[in-house]
């Protein structure tokens, strides 16, 4: 009606030039497959697969079961998988079953990380976003009292 041109019904609009793009993964949304985009991402709702970002916002209801690599993450729900990111921030309602790689880092008390932190560089030296993980398995009953979880040598 007011528009010259018009674009057909169902076609997606076009994106705007230089502002930032965000993408919203709403609570009621379950996503089974990887996801890709050069834009934000804000999930606040379940991503079963790998996701690859600019950087991500997981609320805390938010849930992502794969492996993240973003510039910059910050997590507050559940990721069943490893993260790799230039800055990770950690809130306190956050659980992370797997390893973080990062190069700058903040958690908040009471988050709750079931994996290894470390630098980049020294999780994946030679692939850029590629995160080895080797399982390290003991029983508790066998842990001697002031012995070390992980033995050097």
């Amino acid at each position: 009606m007011f528009a010259k041109t018009q674009t057909p019904a169902g076609a997606p609009a076009k994106p705007t030039k230089g502002g930032p793009r965000l993408s919203i993964i709403g609570p009621e949304v379950i996503i089974s497959g990887d996801l890709a985009t050069d834009a934000q991402l804000h999930v606040d709702g379940r991503i079963d697969g790998n996701v690859r970002c600019a950087s991500l916002c997981q609320g805390a209801s938010g849930i992502i079961a794969g492996n993240i690599i973003a510039d910059e993450a910050r997590l507050a729900g559940t990721v069943e998988g490893t993260v790799s990111a230039r800055s990770v921030v950690v809130e306190a309602s956050a659980r992370i079953m797997g390893d973080i790689a990062y190069e700058t880092v903040s958690i908040d008390a009471g988050a709750g990380i079931e994996g290894r932190l470390a630098r980049r560089a020294v999780l994946a030296p030679s692939d850029e976003g590629t995160l080895t993980v080797t399982p390290v398995s003991f029983s508790p009953a066998k842990v001697e009292a002031n012995a070390p979880l992980f033995p050097q040598g």
